[in-house]
């Protein structure tokens, strides 16, 4: 990717104009556009405005694509997007990719994805939804317990995970690179709606909706019941039930990081309580205002850790520098050098200097 092909495509995952940009770079629009098609190259002083206008490090902005990323099947966690959001979108998960994509050849190390044992899988009911979500569960070993931490286990078997902002109707999507499988969340959700869209894009790359099935109902269930499996649901609640407590809801939504409100369907769905009790309690959820923010949403989601780890490692043991460690992970040399909420470089200078 050229450096005018980069400062488009941040442009637009900040939804920039050409006039706006230009205004904060102080160049006209015209400028701006030569600076995208290749015509001009922007002088030291007005790359390092570019840099801190379009939020990239002047050494990200400079680096080289060695391979154009075209990403497969893209499938959308989200209430209709505009163009321009989906071209954001499209945008911040082609630039995050192509640094992972870096990252693997630089260092030669890369986990891939292996599809488990009767996946990918045609579904034709959700009873056959529940078996798949209890079958994925065996072939990965996983039993019948909570999952601690769901981001950490998909990255451990090869699906890569990535984190971008903005886009407030955008919750998730899965895509494909090079027949593997890529999620990418919106940052800032709530731990159990991140983990629940999670699952429902694992489900778009394993399961395929035959006629008659709502393919986004096959994937909701599919992420309840992985989440949650029946199992479980039966031990915690019983096979009937009449009332559910909030706080009840809440403790669960604790330990098994499943949202209250995909508790109510995942009880419904098992036939614990009926359709009208169902109903009964979505009126009270949305009295209260928990349709849109639960009590609890305020523990935050997950984070991948493996892309930065690898950056890490390799930084220590001396293979890149400073400088490039910082570059591949998108983050100023004094962000890279400073632990977590911490300024002082002092904690870092030992591999930092």
């Amino acid at each position: 990717m050229s450096l005018g092909e980069r400062i488009k495509q941040r442009r637009e995952i900040l939804g920039l104009s050409l006039r706006a940009l230009g205004k904060q770079v102080q160049v006209s629009h015209t400028m701006i556009r030569k600076y995208e098609k290749g015509e001009i190259v922007p002088d030291s002083q007005h790359l390092i405005r570019l840099s801190e206008s379009l939020q990239i490090p002047i050494a990200a902005l400079l680096r080289p694509g060695n391979q154009r990323i075209e990403l497969d099947r893209f499938s959308f966690r989200t209430r209709k997007l505009k163009k321009r959001e989906e071209k954001q979108v499209n945008g911040e998960t082609k630039e995050w990719l192509e640094r992972y994509v870096q990252i693997e050849r630089m260092t030669g190390i890369q986990r891939t994805f292996e599809m488990p044992e009767g996946f990918p899988r045609k579904i034709s009911s959700f009873e056959e939804v529940e078996q798949a979500a209890e079958d994925l569960r065996n072939a990965w070993d996983l039993g019948m317990d909570p999952i601690e931490n769901l981001t950490a286990l998909l990255e451990d078997k090869g699906i890569k995970i990535g984190i971008i902002k903005g886009i407030t109707q955008f919750d998730a999507l899965s895509t494909e690179y090079q027949e593997n499988p890529i999620i990418v969340v919106k940052d800032d959700l709530p731990r159990a709606r991140q983990r629940f869209s999670l699952m429902h894009e694992v489900g778009h790359c394993l399961l395929e909706a035959e006629d008659g099935l709502d393919e986004e109902k096959v994937m909701n269930r599919f992420a309840g019941a992985f989440l949650v499996p029946a199992k479980r649901v039966f031990f915690e609640l019983g096979r009937k039930r009449h009332k559910l407590s909030p706080k009840e809801l809440l403790l669960l939504k604790e330990k098994y990081g499943l949202s209250m409100g995909a508790w109510i369907y995942r009880v419904k769905d098992l036939g614990i309580i009926t359709e009208e009790e169902f109903v009964s309690i979505r009126k009270f959820f949305s009295s209260h205002g928990w349709n849109r923010k639960e009590p609890g949403d305020e523990v935050k989601g997950e984070r991948p850790l493996y892309m930065k780890a690898v950056v890490l490692k390799v930084h220590a043991e001396g293979f890149i520098s400073t400088s490039k460690a910082a570059e591949l992970l998108n983050q100023s040399i004094q962000t890279f050098c400073s632990l977590e909420g911490d300024s002082d470089l002092g904690h870092s200078t030992l591999i930092c200097s």
